[in-house]
């Protein structure tokens, strides 16, 4: 017999959103105050900008 299936951090995220967006009041003291101490993370960086300061540092210790 199967259980639940597991949680993955995106579907935390998508559900956390859900939960948020639902039955707060805008004017509701509760809610002002998630909107003040629950912010965002902050995005993360692009991989492609790691990647070419890897590629470039390989190349010249290469000697290309």
């Amino acid at each position: 017999m199967g259980g639940k299936k597991r949680l993955t951090p995106q579907g935390v995220a998508r559900m956390r959103k859900r939960e948020a967006s639902v039955g707060l009041d805008p004017e509701d003291a509760a809610a002002q105050w998630l909107g003040e101490h629950d912010a965002p993370p902050p995005p993360k960086t692009p991989k492609s900008a790691k990647k070419s300061v890897t590629l470039h540092r390989f190349k010249q210790r290469r000697g290309e």
